[in-house]
């Protein structure tokens, strides 16, 4: 278990530590933290370069949409993929770096005299960079060439807003009771895993409904593993009958891989930002100086390739070796 597991237990450390009672001057504070931690590269934000979610696709053009959840590149890579969706282990596979997109542009006036490696079992430097919203490579890719994207993800912010979660695809509303606000279960539910009591939730209506209107529905009590029974508030009388999709609504984001795996971060930046707000710059500069060592450490760790993915070298460890035995066209 994490020291600091949820954002509101984080709102709780710090109201404890520093004596404060506000909770939305706390939430003010953790939100300006996360702002400068933004660009913070952990381990737990990497993504799997091996996962099908990331393994970009060649348009027509040759090029690959960047990710929505994009922070910073670490490494792509081509599997041995001479073209089309077909992978080959017999090589080559790319190993493509990073260059400005103002460079990726002019060498690509010059892309047909890059040398296109055939059946070669070696590992090769490519070259992409980031031009509007698409990555472009060079050597050239074709339409469904796969790319394996290894990259920084960007995280959420604690008290952002969060999907809707479904719970169960099946319920059936019975036993309305009361006048508003009333009272209901939904029973033949596939699941109740997931819910808790207070939280708000919805259902699309099919025979039966929640209510209508604009009204707030809420668990009330989780009799057995298909059951349920909620209030309704606002809006107009629950309708016996099925629904589908019973979600938790209204939900907002109460964890997130930065504050599971570097706590240290948000509390001493969280702090700062407290004590800037308070006007008390002998505090603020202490854990101003916290944060800024909490963060150099993990820059250090990056910077010596244990975290980036790699080393940090000017030249590539791939450089292709030259074998007389195998054609380059």
């Amino acid at each position: 278990m994490f020291v600091i597991p949820t954002g509101d237990a984080l709102v709780d450390y710090i109201k404890d530590f520093t004596g404060s009672t506000n909770d939305a001057e706390v939430k003010q504070c953790i939100f300006l933290a996360e702002l400068s931690m933004r660009n913070v590269e952990l381990p737990a934000l990497r993504s799997d370069p091996y996962a099908p979610e990331n393994i970009g696709v060649a348009d027509a053009d040759g090029y690959i949409s960047i990710p929505g959840d994009m922070n910073k590149p670490i490494l792509f890579f081509k599997q041995g993929q001479p073209g089309g969706q077909q992978s080959s282990q017999t090589g080559p596979w790319i190993v493509y770096d990073r260059i400005g997109d103002r460079d990726i542009i002019t060498q690509g006036m010059i892309a047909q005299l890059y040398l296109q490696p055939v059946n070669v079992p070696a590992v090769i430097r490519g070259k992409f960079s980031e031009v509007a919203d698409k990555y472009h490579f060079l050597p050239y890719i074709g339409e469904g060439d796969l790319i394996n994207l290894y990259y920084y993800r960007a995280w959420p912010l604690l008290f952002a807003p969060a999907d809707d979660t479904v719970i169960s695809t099946t319920g059936t509303v019975g036993s309305i009771s009361g006048a508003g606000p009333w009272t209901a279960t939904i029973t033949g539910m596939s699941t109740t895993t997931g819910l808790t009591v207070g939280d708000e939730i919805t259902a699309t209506a099919g025979t039966g409904s929640l209510g209508g209107g604009a009204g707030t529905y809420v668990v009330a009590t989780i009799p057995s593993n298909t059951s349920i029974t909620f209030t309704a508030t606002g809006g107009t009388t629950p309708t016996a009958g099925t629904v589908t999709d019973v979600s938790i609504t209204n939900q907002i984001v109460e964890s997130n891989a930065v504050l599971q795996t570097w706590p240290e971060g948000y509390v001493y930046a969280t702090l700062r930002e407290y004590y800037i707000k308070r006007h008390n710059t002998e505090d603020a500069a202490v854990y101003g100086s916290k944060f800024d060592n909490a963060w150099n450490q993990v820059e250090d760790q990056n910077n010596k390739g244990k975290w980036s993915g790699g080393h940090t070298r000017f030249t590539s460890v791939w450089q292709p070796r030259q074998y007389r035995q195998y054609n380059i066209k």
